[in-house]
């Protein structure tokens, strides 16, 4: 028995993970708001009224956007298998 370890039955090459430092430069305000929410959760902001209204109110905003964007992906066609072009892996 032999085995075959040629190019073609290789696995594909795992992307390399960035290193918070460079997530850090590359996306500062994203980050920021990582480190906000964080805090806001270890604090115990949702124990309190001000932190649920504040829960609500992100909430709302993200799923606003994220159905703005799922139905602009549908109508310029570049939604597809629950996918847009940008969520590719491969890009």
């Amino acid at each position: 028995m032999s085995l075959d370890i040629s190019a073609d039955t290789a696995a594909p090459p795992r992307r390399r993970r960035r290193r918070v430092a460079e997530y850090v430069r590359d996306e500062p305000l994203t980050s920021l708001a990582i480190a906000a929410a964080a805090g806001f959760v270890v604090v115990g902001g949702l124990n309190s009224p001000i932190g649920q209204a504040m829960l609500t109110i992100v909430g709302r905003i993200a799923l606003q956007n994220a159905a703005t964007s799922f139905i602009a992906g549908i109508v310029a066609g570049t939604h597809e298998k629950g996918r847009s072009d940008s969520a590719s892996p491969h890009s």
